[in-house]
This record gives structure tokens, sequence and C-alpha cells, in this order.
């Protein structure tokens, strides 16, 4: 039998994970009052903070956590001042949190002595087109064959909880991603002219949450529309998915470079997607975008709302109960008539 601190704060993880704020955060109290460790309380507490859009309270947090564990030499940043620091900004999550955070490569810029970004391979050809970024490198085999001398290291993550960023201080940036003007224009050129709306479509997303991912066949009343023309946006093995189909192929211009699939979002008038890189490109390059959530979303997106303080032009649709995408379905397709 589980002890009853252990069995009130699994109770608190559930109810933060049905989206049950209030209960959650009631049950959060109870269980660190008789025991429960404070450290995953305090996590719990962090999260329900960024749900309900209380950034302050959560870098509160974070400062506590920090406060109740030494320094340790092998973490990224221990709280230390960055101001005419050499800076290198590890970017260890997804190729989305990357480009969301991206956005702070000015305010960096404008502190430090020199700041370099370390990305991923597929993000290397795009991460010198985000304002701010004057160098960026790799890791595999694209790896300098000698890293830029640095002094202090953060994870890309880290970068709101850094400048301690309020809703009210979002986006920090907008269409802060800027692509060579020649790319933008020869994939337009590729894409050719058109008098109905251009929407590109993401159905899935990665395959370590399956849950952010649609089933095509649910878009099909989207699909059968009139007056919109539909691009397969879709990366990885769910792009094959699409077989015969009314929607225009953007893979056959992108491959599988960014920046080629950044130019082509860049030319649509709107992106439908699902919680994935497509929604964070979109956002970063200002361009329209319809995200479609799972009832137990991401901290970023926050909690009851339709609307997204980190990218002003993105419009959420979420789910009602988890697993059901019918009802949101319905509701784009109810928009997108009111689009046209």
């Amino acid at each position: 039998m589980i002890p009853e601190s252990e069995a009130w704060l699994q109770r608190a993880e559930a109810l933060l994970t049905e989206r049950k704020l209030t209960d959650a955060a009631e049950a959060f109290h109870r269980a660190q009052a008789i025991g429960a460790s404070h450290d995953r309380c305090d996590a719990g507490r962090w999260m329900l903070a960024m749900f309900s859009g209380d950034f302050d309270s959560a870098w509160s947090i974070s400062d506590a956590l920090r406060a109740r564990n030494a320094p340790d030499p092998h973490r990224f940043w221990n709280g230390q001042d960055i101001r005419d620091a050499r800076l290198i900004v590890r970017c260890l999550h997804g190729l989305g949190d990357t480009v969301q955070m991206l956005r702070y490569a000015a305010l960096l810029k404008a502190q430090a002595a020199s700041v370099v970004f370390e990305v991923p391979p597929r993000l290397l050809d795009l991460a010198t087109c985000f304002q701010g970024v004057q160098e960026a490198v790799t890791w595999g085999e694209r790896a300098p064959y000698r890293l830029p001398s640095w002094e202090v290291q953060l994870e890309v993550m880290e970068l709101p909880y850094l400048f301690r960023t309020t809703p009210k201080d979002l986006p920090v940036a907008t269409r802060y991603l800027n692509l060579p003007e020649k790319e933008v224009r020869e994939t337009a050129e590729a894409m050719g002219t058109s008098d109905s709306l251009r929407i590109g479509l993401v159905w899935a997303a990665g395959e370590w949450n399956p849950e952010r991912s649609i089933p095509l066949a649910a878009l099909n009343p989207l699909l059968q529309m009139e007056g919109l023309e539909f691009w397969n946006l879709q990366g990885g093995p769910a792009a094959a998915e699409a077989g015969p189909t009314s929607m225009r192929n953007a893979g056959e211009l992108c491959g599988d470079g960014l920046l080629a699939l950044a130019a082509t979002i860049a030319n649509l008038d709107l992106v439908i997607t699902v919680d994935t890189l497509a929604a964070h490109l979109a956002g970063a390059l200002g361009t329209p975008a319809w995200v479609l959530l799972q009832q137990a979303a991401d901290w970023r997106w926050m909690h009851a709302r339709d609307d997204s303080p980190w990218y002003p032009q993105t419009r959420l649709f979420r789910q009602c109960r988890q697993s059901e995408w019918k009802p949101v379905v319905d509701a784009v397709l109810l928009a997108l008539k009111g689009e046209l």
C-alpha cells in the first residue's frame, strides 16, 4: 500500500493531466502538507501556473526549486548573470520548441558578449534566418571541428525563465523568422498562381506523442470543401498516408529541407496543423495558423483559450475530451465556411 502522501500526489498529478486545475491545486497542497515531495509538488504547481497564464508565480517556483538544490556544475544555467558573457544556447528539445524559443535571440544578443546556438542538424540551414541569430552550429556529421569558446551555457527552453517573461511581454518578437527573399520568390513561382484560399495541412505529430495526431480520414470534410486549395505539409512516414488526393504535395518543393518548408508556409494563406513544427514555423513567420489540440495540450498553449500570446495570428481549436476529434473538425469546418 502506497503512503497517503504519495496517493494524494498521484491524485494531484492525474487531476492536472485532466486539466481540473482548481482540484489539482488543492490536491498538491494536501499532498505537501502530509509529507509529499516538495519538488514534485512544486513541479505540479509550476505547470498549474503556466496553464493559468500566471508566469510570475511559475518563475517564483523555479527560484524556490533552484534555491533548494545545490548548484550543479554539470547543469546548464545556475542563474548567473549573462551580461557581457560568451554564451552557448543548446537546443536539445524538439524542432518546434527551438523555433518557438529562438524569438529570444535578439534579446540575448543585446546583453551578451557573443552567442552561438547549437541547433539540431535539420535546423542548421534555417537557424541564421531568425532575428538575432548570427552563429549556429550543430552536432553529428556537420558538427564543427571545434566549438566556439563559451563561458555560460543555457538550454533553449530556459530562456523564458531567464527573461522572466509574462504574457503581457509576449510575443517577444513577431515575424522573427525572416527568410531570404530569393527563396520565398522562387517557391512562389514553383507553387504557381491560384484564386483559391491556399491552406497547408499537417495531421500527424511526432511518434513520441501520438495523442497529438489526428487521423487523416477525419479531415476529409475539410478536403471536400470547394474554393480551397490544400497543400500537404506533412513530414515523416505519415506523409505517405495521403495517397492519391486533391491536396498538392509540398514535399515536391520542400523535400526534407526546413528552409523550403518555411518558404512554402510563407506563401500560404493559412496553415491547419496539429501541435507540431508547422505551428511554430507559421507563428514565427506571421502566417495565420489554426492549431488542433488534444485535450491534454502542452503548457505553452495554456488552458481554456482559443488564442496564444506566443503567436498573435494563431487560433486554437481544442478537444473537450481526450481522443475526440470530430467536434474539433466540425469547429474548423464552420470557421472555414466563414472565411469563404
